[in-house]
């Protein structure tokens, strides 16, 4: 059985290691073509969950199965209440270059090395900064 096999790498791994697996933080995914029982002695063996459609691991889909632009959206909301919330504020051009650079620049960042974002996305991204830095408050 292909659990059993997993658990004894997953034990081998264990004691190499000398890293305990967390199962209850685990779970397990399945290609569309696996059969049901399948996945359910499987998960059931191992005791771990099934991974849901849009799970997150480290803030980033585990999965890309629908359109990427509305995946990524919440990158695009994330960058709007940033700058949002520093419209309300008086900067100068250099504390909003600054701010721009470290922190708007670093909430795509980690996502561009894993994915290969729209190039739609980054273009709204970009207008937003721009207008940010001109000064048009309040404009998306």
């Amino acid at each position: 059985m292909v659990a059993r096999e997993i658990l004894t790498v997953l034990n081998i791994y264990r004691r190499a290691s000398r890293q305990e697996i967390n199962f209850a933080k685990s779970s397990v995914a399945f290609s569309r073509n696996t059969k049901e029982e399948v996945r359910q002695t499987t998960a059931g063996t191992l005791c771990i969950r099934r991974e849901n459609k849009m799970e997150l691991y480290l803030g980033l889909p585990s999965k890309v199965a629908c359109s990427k632009k509305d995946l990524f959206g919440t990158i695009r909301d994330r960058v709007w209440r940033r700058i949002s919330g520093w419209n309300e504020k008086l900067l100068s051009q250099a504390g909003k270059e600054v701010l721009i650079k470290s922190v708007i620049q670093a909430i795509p960042a980690y996502a561009m090395g894993c994915f290969r974002l729209p190039t739609t996305l980054l273009s709204e991204i970009q207008g937003m900064v721009a207008k940010f830095l001109v000064g048009e408050q309040g404009k998306s």
